[in-house]
């Protein structure tokens, strides 16, 4: 180059940026799917927790070594966290995210599980505070994957995530939805870069990748999604809707004041299974109040409150009935699991 010429910049970024951009490259390219991998995350982590001691309650507390060696579960937990993290360096698969996100999470709960023995000074696993700890580590969780997941996306994430739909593309993954709610996106954040429009023309001269054969499971889903698609049109759909939601906010409610009046004295579970119980009410009413007017901010709402029903109310209560409060995280995975599939279902149809 001779001496003098000035610096060429990408043609995609304006030059009084780019100083401002290297500052923060790290955290740029935020997934349109974050909020579902670290719920997936999140949840998995608290099942980690659960089913492990309901395991370990049912088997006496078995331990793997000898007289000498002791190898805690921690340590499965860690190797499962570490199995995550090397699929994510090694792979680029978008559909991989979602099994990362479980099978990381289910390591940080074995792991996690473990602190009464991190926390205590005799080296105690059932060292009585170790949940509450555990309660607010999770808390935190909870509001950092939130804030996470709650940003506003720009430029940059809607030209990346549709980079990463050309990648699924590739592998045979992509879905007509998926890519028409990709170049949805990139209508809406769309900055005139000549780097987006040749990635919007090249997703939208993409083929949807055929369907791949289903399972029996995969069969059961669509077919499930298709009825609930029909039933929505319906116009007994928002009274059922917030009648089955009203009858879940006395049963569990009315739960949480069993609990309280047959516990020995008022202890700390119970004024916080009393606490949780209410913000859980108090958010089901938003939704039920929501839902004529604006479904999918309706099921947000409601979503939030089955997750305080899983990760504060089933962890107190698995405090001290453990047996029925797994059978309650059965029951409340499974209204989880419904309900996100509807709030997918409400995003999509709310693109075309």
């Amino acid at each position: 180059m001779p001496p003098g010429d000035p610096v060429p910049t990408a043609p995609d970024v304006p030059p009084d940026a780019i100083g401002r951009r290297r500052s923060r490259t790290w955290f740029r390219g935020r997934s349109y799917a974050a909020g579902v991998h670290l719920e997936a995350f999140f949840v998995s982590a608290a099942l980690g927790v659960i089913f492990n001691r309901v395991f370990l309650i049912l088997t006496g507390y078995p331990q793997i070594g000898n007289a000498t060696l002791h190898i805690s579960h921690a340590i499965w937990g860690a190797l499962a966290m570490m199995a995550a993290l090397a699929l994510y360096l090694a792979f680029l698969s978008p559909s991989l995210r979602g099994f990362i996100s479980v099978l990381g999470g289910l390591g940080f709960g074995w792991f996690v599980d473990e602190l009464g023995k991190f926390i205590s000074r005799d080296v105690d696993y059932l060292f009585q505070p170790a949940l509450s700890v555990i309660y607010c580590v999770f808390i935190g969780l909870f509001f950092w994957f939130r804030y996470l997941a709650s940003r506003p996306p720009d430029a940059d994430d809607a030209v990346l995530n549709a980079l990463a739909a050309l990648q699924s593309a590739r592998l045979g993954v992509l879905t007509e939805a998926d890519r028409d709610l990709t170049l949805h996106r990139l209508d809406e954040l769309a900055d005139g870069t000549p780097l987006m429009r040749e990635v919007r023309a090249l997703l939208t001269t993409t083929v949807p990748s055929p369907p791949l054969s289903s399972s029996r499971i995969q069969r059961w889903g669509n077919d499930l999604r298709l009825r609930y698609g029909a039933w929505t049109e319906r116009p007994s759909f928002v009274p059922l809707v917030a009648a089955l939601f009203g009858v879940l906010a006395v049963a569990v409610v009315a739960s949480v004041l069993a609990d309280a009046f047959t516990a020995r004295g008022t202890t700390y579970s119970t004024w916080v299974g009393a606490g949780a119980a209410a913000v859980y009410t108090v958010l089901l009413v938003i939704g039920v109040v929501r839902l004529p007017r604006d479904r999918a901010m309706a099921f947000r709402w409601f979503n939030r409150a089955v997750l305080v029903w899983i990760l504060v109310i089933q962890v107190f209560r698995f405090d001290r009935l453990q047996f029925v409060a797994v059978a309650g995280l059965l029951v409340s995975l499974g209204i989880w699991g419904l309900l996100r599939s509807a709030m997918a279902i409400e995003e999509r149809r709310a693109t075309q």
